[in-house]
């Protein structure tokens, strides 16, 4: 009789841990009670996921960069095109605030950093510059400028 509670037991328990999974992201991976999800976005570093909701989208690119460094899967379609503009297709290993939301300044571990905006899209900002030089007092002498 006891072996067959401890195979009813084993027959739930296997039963609950398959209910354990994130509808809303095919990359996360799911275990405990009550079922905690998260995916990982740096190597040892997997971010917990609320699967109930929308995963914010600073967290998938996070992802997506994640699995495309360590030859994983990615987004179906395959990757950009060598036509494609070098930083201008939109996919960067993005740093994430903790509630999910794009940090305002992004790099790309240079010196070469950007804004975005809340969607993590390139924030471009034109300026424009008008030079003038100094009145000058005499004549320019020609012979003495660089081309």
């Amino acid at each position: 009789m006891t072996i067959w509670i401890a195979l009813l037991l084993a027959t739930f328990a296997v039963g609950a841990s398959a209910q354990c999974k994130c509808d809303s992201m095919k990359w996360a991976t799911c275990d405990g009670t009550p079922c905690q999800c998260s995916i990982m976005v740096e190597a040892g570093m997997p971010q917990n996921l609320n699967c109930s909701t929308l995963i914010p989208k600073c967290y998938l690119m996070k992802a997506e960069m994640y699995r495309a460094k360590n030859n994983l899967s990615t987004r179906t379609g395959g990757k950009p095109v060598e036509t494609a503009f070098v930083d201008n297709d939109g996919i960067y290993d993005p740093v994430c605030e903790a509630t999910g939301a794009f940090r305002a300044k992004q790099c790309n571990n240079t010196e070469e950093c950007w804004c975005v905006n809340s969607a993590g899209v390139l924030y471009i900002i034109w300026v424009r510059l008008e030079l003038k030089h100094k009145e000058v007092s005499k004549a320019v002498d020609a012979s003495k400028l660089q081309a």
